[in-house]
């Protein structure tokens, strides 16, 4: 059993062998580098999606965002996906193929 060392600082744990191990609370992550996508020229024929992350008023933000962008541009069209409680996958890969642009309402 590690008992946590108060001297030795947050992260580090003293073994029964009387050692210190530190552990790295960031983890390690592999980064690959990405561009935003192209800013679309005109949104006139355009699918729009929306993604409703199921916070409070999230919908509620996303109806209302999606009256202005039709009220604004007539020509769009709208899908909108709603992530579940237990979504272990991205919610986007439901809209892949099926939107040129997203708005996605997230946030705490």
């Amino acid at each position: 059993m590690n008992q946590v060392n108060p001297a030795a600082g947050a992260g580090a744990a003293r073994g029964t062998a009387g050692r210190v191990r530190l552990v790295n609370p960031r983890g390690q992550l592999d980064t690959v580098r990405a561009s935003l996508a192209s800013r679309l020229v005109c949104l006139d024929g355009r699918r729009i999606g929306f993604i409703d992350n199921i916070k409070p008023n999230a919908g509620l933000f996303l109806d209302h965002v999606e009256r202005m962008m039709v009220a604004d541009h007539p020509g769009i069209s709208t899908v909108r996906v709603r992530k579940n409680f237990t979504s272990s996958r991205l919610i986007a890969d439901q809209l892949e193929g099926r939107a040129d642009a997203v708005v996605n309402a997230w946030g705490d």
